[in-house]
C-alpha cells in the first residue's frame, strides 16, 4: 500500500457534461495535469469559505479579516465625513476656505510627527487591563 492510499480517501461525484466541459477548459487554460487537482483545489476553497467550525483557526482568521476589512471601510467613510463637516464648519465660522483634503493632510502630518506621544496618551486613557496593550 502506498503512502498516498494510506493518507487519502477516494470520493466520487457525478457532474453534468457542461460542468465537465468547464473543468476541462480550466485545466487546459491553467495547464493543470489532472481534473483531480482542480476538484481538490475547488473543494478546499469551498470548504475554507464554508467552515463554521467553532474554534477553527482558519475560520477565526477569515472572520477576523472580514470584520477588520468591514471596520476599515467604515473608518474611511467616517473620516471622510468628519473632514467634510469640519471643513464646512471652519469655512462658515472663519470665512476662510478650507478643504477636506487639506484638513486630512494636516491631520496625517501631525499624527505622523506626534505618533509616539499620541499612542502613549491613548494607551494611558484606556480603562482596565487593556491599558498599554497597544504600546509600541
Amino acid at each position: 500500500m502506498t503512502s498516498q492510499n494510506r493518507q487519502s480517501v477516494r470520493v466520487y461525484a457525478r457532474i453534468t457534461p457542461e460542468l465537465h466541459t468547464l473543468l476541462q477548459q480550466v485545466r487546459i487554460a491553467k495547464r493543470i495535469d489532472s481534473d483531480a487537482e482542480i476538484v481538490r483545489a475547488a473543494l478546499r476553497a469551498y470548504l475554507d469559505r464554508q467552515s463554521n467550525q467553532v474554534a477553527s483557526k482558519r475560520h477565526f482568521s477569515y472572520s477576523l479579516q472580514q470584520r477588520l476589512s468591514y471596520l476599515d471601510w467604515h473608518l474611511s467613510v467616517i473620516t471622510t465625513l468628519l473632514a467634510q463637516a469640519l471643513a464646512m464648519i471652519i469655512t462658515a465660522i472663519t470665512g476662510q476656505k478650507v478643504t477636506p483634503d487639506k484638513l486630512l493632510e494636516q491631520s496625517i502630518r501631525m499624527a505622523t510627527d506626534k505618533h509616539n506621544e499620541l499612542t502613549q496618551r491613548l494607551n494611558d486613557a484606556m480603562p482596565g487591563e487593556e491599558s498599554g496593550e497597544f504600546a509600541e
